[in-house]
């Protein structure tokens, strides 16, 4: 029984650890350039609040304001530092297509 107990434990600790990927439709935002102020490049979901939140890694090709996409993120635990009311979050891409 203790043995059983150690090992939900465990796996517990494990799954709870893992960052949800969450797949969305949403669009790509020019936001102005960050040294004066700006947002840069944004993604913007209603899956994710409407709120402003920052790609990582988006690749160059889908740099275009107002640009429909479907992707696939993951939460990261870094903030995008902004001249604005609160950090924005992070998300990595790992899957990104245009709509």
């Amino acid at each position: 029984m203790k043995h059983f107990l150690i090992l939900a434990f465990t796996l517990a600790l494990f799954t709870s650890c893992k960052k949800e990927i969450q797949c969305t439709d949403g669009m790509i935002r020019w936001g102005g350039e960050p040294a004066a102020d700006g947002l840069g490049w944004y993604f913007v979901s209603a899956d994710l609040g409407n709120k402003p939140v920052k790609l990582k890694n988006l690749p160059e090709n889908y740099l275009l304001d107002s640009l429909k996409v479907t992707t696939c993120v993951q939460p990261l635990t870094e903030k995008y530092q902004c001249f604005c009311a609160t950090p924005l979050d992070m998300y990595k891409v790992l899957k990104i297509s245009r709509r």
